[in-house]
């Protein structure tokens, strides 16, 4: 059992953490002002909503609420303890926690917990046959063969399941009951009702989330067998759901953000080829095309993407596929690389090398019209007029759809030398056949013009999301919170002007308010809003971001906070009055003159004391 870990401990891995490097490695973040701001990591969106205050070391969503410190973000982000999530946070600054911290925490829900473990424990199972064992040889030697060093084995945690069929249901079972081995998805039932591994005589992949954890598998056999699939996937699980997880996305994110593009490939081996061939910005889907989840968590990493899937027929035909998808109002600069011989890159890797590859990935990157283009001219006869007709027109409505003006116009010279047709000619025929296209909503974000080699100049940061509309009454309590826990001597002015009694009016300001002046008791500073955030309960936690995130003036005055407690004295007045004003029309539409006579009376004495002048005296 793991001992708790102290406060001394948790504030100096906090200290040490830069919020903006642990979210970065999260989300695609741009400086606006102040703060940085990105796609938020919790909810779907297309306007970035998510900021980051690295003066304060918090983050906070305006659109969906989440909000905290940086043990936060990868508590919820990770789906991880407390106690995890600092352990997680300490071993992204190259920080470890002494062992007595470092055990099992119990999350919301130990059934994942437990898969999590088991699915860990399955990979290094795996790991150690292939590499330390003699069963493991055949193995190991074909995986070598195939270009693979020991690093490259290692850094993938590649495996090898033994052809005996329960090997892994030997090494689990005793730790695990048959329920939760059922679940698991590396087991099949039997008629019987025993179970048997799902892999055997296969290379074994673990496949990742973005956190790093093993949700799943994906086995390649190692020996040919009838009716046995070349490779075969874990199931669906409920750890594991292909249409979410994207291929080493875990160890991508960081080249992804640093090198602001993501190389989109069709397997998991050839991200491991690219991988080995220096490229390693490389991710995958699960055997499936592109889903709007998978596409959102590149979104919030980059706005530029590679595709580089197998260049057969059917390779380019899902590269076109993709580009279609990744285009228009994704938001993304996609390029796609088309590589020679009908290889897929794999293949290419091996066969022509390391810097081959990379120059291939930085020198021969098509636009999306360049790519429409050269699919095209590689299913087109041009033998005859009629075919040639054909191709210009075909041809010439892949240009048009280019928004980029210098693009289109590329193009045409390109396609006037390919046919030795007169480009006047050929742009009046453009721009007949762009008056007759339907006419497209405008893209969220316009192609980039940056040359083919480049990676260009960042687009222009996000406009800043809109502050959640609040009454006047709670953006003044948000306000003069936020006064007292900046500067320590408004809690005592404020109190010296309510001769002690001041609360504020929504129960929630009034709790963060005794939490804070506890937080202080304790012996805490007043700057640390992040180290506060620990200390407030999950309840009171998004408002408390919320507020941090306002935009306030870094001074005060006296009249200021007079103000303030001025709009709050006046809200209870105001709600009687709201009150006493429903009561009144409900008297009058019930005919009862006798009680409109005596509420009108209440309202009027109200409205004199809100402007300040004093009732009758009874």
């Amino acid at each position: 059992m793991a001992q708790r870990i102290p406060e001394d401990v948790i504030e100096g891995i906090r200290q040490k953490a830069n919020i903006l490097d642990i979210v970065g490695q999260y989300v695609q973040l741009r400086k606006q002002g102040r703060n940085y701001f990105g796609l938020c990591p919790f909810h779907e969106e297309k306007t970035p909503s998510f900021s980051v205050a690295p003066d304060k070391q918090i983050f906070h969503c305006f659109s969906c609420g989440r909000g905290g410190n940086v043990f936060k973000f990868i508590m919820d982000i990770e789906d991880l303890s407390f106690p995890e999530s600092v352990a997680k946070v300490a071993e992204m600054i190259g920080e470890k926690l002494p062992d007595e911290y470092v055990g099992p925490a119990t999350p919301a829900d130990p059934e994942i917990s437990q898969l999590r473990q088991m699915h860990t424990q399955a990979a290094a199972f795996y790991h150690h046959i292939l590499v330390n064992t003699q069963v493991g040889e055949t193995a190991l030697a074909y995986l070598h063969q195939r270009g693979m060093a020991d690093d490259l084995i290692e850094t993938f945690n590649i495996g090898f399941a033994p052809d005996t069929g329960d090997v892994l249901w030997q090494y689990l079972h005793e730790h695990y009951d048959d329920d939760l081995l059922r679940t698991s998805g590396l087991f099949t039932e039997q008629d019987d009702g025993h179970l048997r591994d799902r892999f055997y005589n296969r290379v074994m992949f673990p496949v990742r989330d973005q956190g790093g954890q093993v949700v799943a598998f994906s086995g390649r056999i190692l020996t040919k067998a009838d009716n046995a699939p070349k490779y075969l996937n874990s199931p669906e699980t409920k750890l594991f759901a292909k249409r979410q997880v994207l291929f080493n996305l875990d160890q991508a994110k960081t080249k992804i953000r640093d090198d602001h593009r993501a190389i989109l490939f069709e397997g998991f081996m050839d991200v491991i080829s690219a991988y080995s061939a220096g490229v390693t910005n490389g991710v995958a889907s699960m055997g499936t095309s592109l889903t709007d989840q998978q596409i959102y968590d590149l979104r919030r990493l980059t706005d530029s993407l590679v595709i580089c899937y197998d260049g057969d027929a059917p390779g380019i035909a899902a590269a076109k596929r993709a580009i279609g998808l990744l285009g228009g109002d994704q938001g993304f600069n996609v390029s796609a690389v088309v590589l020679p011989d009908g290889m897929d890159p794999d293949e290419f890797v091996q066969k022509r090398g390391a810097e081959a590859f990379q120059k291939q990935i930085t020198e021969h990157r098509l636009t999306p019209t360049g790519f429409g283009l050269r699919e095209l001219a590689s299913r087109s006869d041009l033998t005859g007029d009629a075919a040639r007709a054909d191709y210009t027109d075909a041809a010439l409505t892949i240009i048009a759809q280019d928004p980029s003006p210098v693009e289109r116009d590329v193009h045409l010279r390109g396609l006037s030398k390919q046919l030795g047709v007169d480009l006047g000619a050929l742009q009046a025929s453009l721009i007949q056949i762009q008056t007759e296209l339907p006419k497209q909503r405008p893209r969220q974000t316009e192609r980039r013009q940056s040359a083919p080699m480049d990676y260009g100049p960042l687009p222009p940061p996000p406009a800043m999301p809109e502050q959640p509309r609040l009454s006047l009454v709670e953006r003044t309590e948000q306000d003069l919170l936020a006064l007292m826990m900046a500067h320590p001597e408004v809690v005592d002015l404020v109190q010296g002007k309510s001769d002690g009694t001041f609360e504020f009016v929504d129960v929630n300001y009034q709790t963060l308010y005794l939490l804070w002046q506890d937080y202080l008791a304790s012996g805490h500073s007043a700057g640390d809003v992040a180290g506060f955030n620990d200390f407030v309960p999950d309840a009171e936690n998004a408002l408390l971001t919320q507020i941090e995130m306002r935009d306030l003036p870094t001074d005060y005055s006296e009249e200021q906070v007079t103000d303030y407690l001025h709009i709050l004295s006046r809200h209870p007045l105001q709600t009687e009055l709201h009150t006493l004003q429903q009561q009144l029309h409900q008297a009058h539409d019930n005919g009862d003159g006798e009680r409109e006579l005596a509420v009108a009376m209440q309202i009027i004495q109200l409205q004199q004391q809100l402007k300040g002048r004093p009732g009758p005296v009874s």
